[in-house]
């Protein structure tokens, strides 16, 4: 076989496996809804597909050219199942790119949600966001003390009403607001979760435990129980699931609501981690951050911040009530 068939050849090959395993991998645990620990972080990863099975596509099909007789119809049969993979990856993205969007809204409201990492992200930079932004309702998790102090003091003139607990490490959840906040109620998620009434809308605070732990399954159901009975008008915070795990499109489906980046077309807004993965500085890879709502609010768009210090960044979503 001469250099200029063979070099091809291996480099197709290489490409095939080193992409096409983990793809499927990915497309697997996104399909199969499993609760295997496993297999909930690979569904995260999920919107990596569209970009390995595009290489897998191009890889196989410079096979099909290298190829000949019933080798060839058999890689264009494997051609085809790849290029069937990618569009279902294309579908399962397309709808932050695409689709019906509120374009105008009646009476504005701004919200933002931000996890500090036990405390350590830089609470400068919160008040900046919420005040270039003009927040009227802020998540925090992982709130501590001295980070509730610190914002309390900063934003008193802007969000003078709060709601919920400060705690050492990853229990701390709080929310604030520019109008009274009341009816709150605990709930019970072991890094700390609430409901309260925000002026005239039911709001959550989410922040259930992450797929690193077992109790991944039940507190996400814990999550989609309480939503589903308190039918929020606005759900937010660190949901440690992104759209692409089965739980979370539970959760939209049982408590009526919409994902605000993909129902404003905002694109794939990943939020963590911010500081890479084992050492490797990489951007974020997976959102799991989210702003939801209810039919009494809509997305006019989402857009994330940098929170230096957390390893998460933030996520500001500009809503409304429907004109008319």
């Amino acid at each position: 076989m001469s250099r200029a068939r063979w070099v091809p050849l291996v480099l197709a090959w290489g490409v095939l496996v080193l992409c096409g395993l983990p793809a499927l991998a990915i497309t697997l645990s996104r399909a199969l809804a499993s609760t295997d620990l496993r297999a909930v972080r690979l569904a995260a990863f999920a919107p990596f597909g569209v970009v390995l099975y595009a290489l897998c596509l191009v890889a196989i099909l410079v096979l099909v050219w290298l190829a000949a007789g019933r080798g060839r119809i058999r890689l264009a049969v494997v051609a085809g199942v790849v290029a069937l993979l990618l569009a279902v990856h294309v579908a399962w993205q397309a709808p932050f790119y695409a689709g019906s969007r509120a374009t105008s809204a009646g009476e504005p409201l701004t919200v933002m949600t931000t996890n500090l990492l036990e405390g350590k992200g830089d609470t400068d930079a919160v008040v900046d966001a919420v005040r270039a932004n003009k927040v009227d309702v802020l998540a925090v998790q992982e709130i501590t003390a001295e980070a509730l102090e610190k914002l309390t003091v900063a934003l008193g003139d802007q969000l003078p009403y709060r709601s919920g607990e400060a705690a050492p490490g990853t229990t701390g959840t709080m929310l604030f607001a520019d109008r009274p906040i009341t009816k709150s109620r605990r709930i019970e998620t072991a890094m700390g979760s609430w409901a309260a009434d925000v002026g005239e809308w039911r709001v959550v605070v989410a922040h259930p435990a992450p797929p690193t732990l077992a109790v991944w399954p039940a507190e996400q159901e814990l999550i989609i129980e309480a939503a589903a009975a308190e039918k929020p008008d606005l759900l937010l915070g660190d949901l440690n699931a992104s759209l692409d795990h089965h739980t979370t499109r539970r959760l939209l489906d049982d408590a009526d609501l919409q994902d605000a980046a993909r129902a404003s077309n905002a694109g794939w807004q990943p939020t963590w981690p911010t500081e890479g993965f084992a050492g490797v500085p990489l951007p974020p890879a997976t959102a799991i951050d989210h702003v939801l709502i209810g039919d009494a609010l809509v997305a006019l768009a989402t857009e994330t911040v940098e929170v230096p210090g957390s390893d998460h960044l933030a996520l500001v979503a500009y809503l409304g009530t429907p004109e008319g």
